[in-house]
This record gives structure tokens, C-alpha cells and sequence, in this order.
């Protein structure tokens, strides 16, 4: 009965009238666990429009397997910081391939691998070398949170620039914190390295820092990018990036949120 019906939907794909596609779609959507042999086999389908909407569910399923991952990462035990600067960056840029990704990290812990990096005076000067620019903290440029963009520009948050050095420091231990506002890294004397202070190194903070371990910054940094969303009012990135964040495929997870991206109407 459940195939029938299931391709009893297919067939309506081709169909000219886009709101009966899109309405397919939806409920074919609700059978995931099912879709994947049927899509393989109508991919290379000779209509074009069946192709193109057969294409369109694909990339909804890979969003949502990417969401997934991330929320998964978020949830282990053991913090993956690689795998989760990867999955971070494509929840923004949903288009870029994660091998593509991943290599870029790959080539950056190899570049990070000539280098001596056992004293903060060392990762001081890596980052100088390297060019990498440390910026605020914010919610404008959620670039600045994105692993292959901070690649590309040089430049990201410094939070971000911190938890990429700590990755492939050899120095153990290195404690990444806050203080007064700014990320930084503490070496086990109590020595801090200040990104926004051009890489500066400073003997005691005098202040007891905030600790913050790798789990708290990528939900730090992905709420981030699901403020940059709201600021730019998309939709669809406020939608994925919440779901990412609650492990959710649910639209409902945005039902506390004010109009319009929740359920409540508009004031005046």
C-alpha cells in the first residue's frame, strides 16, 4: 500500500501545475526513509522537469542530512573539531562540496605541521606568517565563522581563529577562554595569547578567565549564523540553522520565535 502510494506521488512530479508538484514533494518528503532507491532510479530520467524536481528533493535530503551531522557532532562525547568546522561551514554555504571543505583543513594542519608551535610565542608567530587577521565577535558577518571563507579572506572571528590554532598546537595544555570579551588562549602558566590585540602575548590576565570548551563555542558560533540569518531576514538559513542546532526536522522549531518566523501576527 505504502508503494503505491509512493508512486502514485512520483507520478505527479512531471505534473505542469507547480503547486501539485511542490504538494508531492512534501508528502514524499514525509517517506524518507523510502525515497532514496526511487529517486536513483528516475535521476536519469529523459523528462526534464521530472529530473529537475527528482534533483530538487535530493539537495532537501542532503540539507537535512547535513543538519543532522552537525547536530550529531554537537552531541558526541567527544568533540570532532575538524569534522565540526567542516559541518559548521555548510550550514551556511549549503552549496560548496565537503570534500572541498575538508581538504582546505587538511592543507592548513599540513602547512601547521612545518612549523613549531610547543610555545605561545610560536603560535604568535605561525598566525603572523600565515596572515590571518582576527575580527570581533558578531552576529553582521557570519562568514567570519566559516572555515573554508576564513581560509579564502585570512580573516575570521577570533574565537574561530583560536580553536583552528589550539587544533594544531602541539603546546598542551591550551585552554581557549574569554575575558572581558575577547577570546583567548591560556597556556598552562597562566600566559595568555590576545588575537584582537594583534596576537599579543601577556604574562597574567589578573582576572579569572571563562572557560570555554570546544562543545560551547561551535553552539556559540551556530547561533551566530542563525543571527546573521535573522539580520539578513532569510528564511530558509533561519529555518535550517534552528533545526540544526535543536536536531530537528521539524518546522515547529520555530514556533517561539516572533512574526514572521513564527506563528504569531504582525503588531499594528
Amino acid at each position: 500500500m505504502e508503494q503505491a502510494k509512493i508512486e502514485s506521488l512520483l507520478s505527479l512530479l512531471d505534473d505542469e501545475d507547480e503547486s501539485v508538484a511542490v504538494a508531492a514533494m512534501k508528502e514524499l518528503l514525509r517517506r524518507e526513509a523510502e525515497l532514496p532507491v526511487h529517486l536513483a532510479r528516475l535521476q536519469e530520467a529523459d523528462d526534464r522537469l521530472l529530473r529537475r524536481r527528482i534533483h530538487q528533493i535530493q539537495v532537501v535530503l542532503n540539507l537535512r542530512k547535513r543538519r543532522r551531522e552537525f547536530s550529531k557532532l554537537l552531541q558526541s562525547p567527544f568533540i570532532d573539531v575538524p569534522a565540526c568546522l567542516s559541518s559548521l561551514h555548510l550550514q551556511w554555504f549549503d552549496n560548496d562540496a565537503a570534500p572541498t571543505v575538508a581538504q582546505q583543513w587538511s592543507d592548513f594542519a599540513e602547512t601547521a605541521a612545518k612549523y613549531p608551535l610547543s610555545t605561545l610565542e610560536e603560535l604568535a608567530y605561525f598566525m603572523h606568517k600565515c596572515n590571518f587577521m582576527p575580527i570581533p565577535e558578531n552576529t553582521l558577518y557570519p562568514e567570519s565563522y566559516c572555515m573554508g571563507v576564513v581560509f579564502e579572506k585570512r580573516s575570521g572571528a577570533a574565537s574561530m581563529l583560536l580553536v583552528m590554532l589550539r587544533e594544531v598546537a602541539s603546546l598542551r595544555p591550551l585552554t581557549l577562554g574569554r575575558l572581558l570579551g575577547e577570546f583567548v588562549l591560556q597556556d598552562e602558566n597562566g600566559r595568555l595569547l590576545l588575537p584582537l590585540r594583534n596576537w599579543q602575548i601577556v604574562s597574567d590576565a589578573g582576572r579569572e578567565l571563562e572557560i570555554w570548551d570546544n562543545r560551547k563555542f561551535f553552539t556559540f558560533a551556530a547561533c551566530n549564523l542563525f543571527s546573521g540569518a535573522v539580520n539578513s531576514d532569510s528564511f530558509r538559513y533561519v529555518l535550517t540553522l534552528a533545526q540544526a542546532l535543536n536536531g530537528t526536522d521539524s518546522d515547529d522549531v520555530l514556533s517561539d520565535l516572533p512574526y514572521p518566523y513564527g506563528p504569531g501576527k504582525p503588531q499594528g
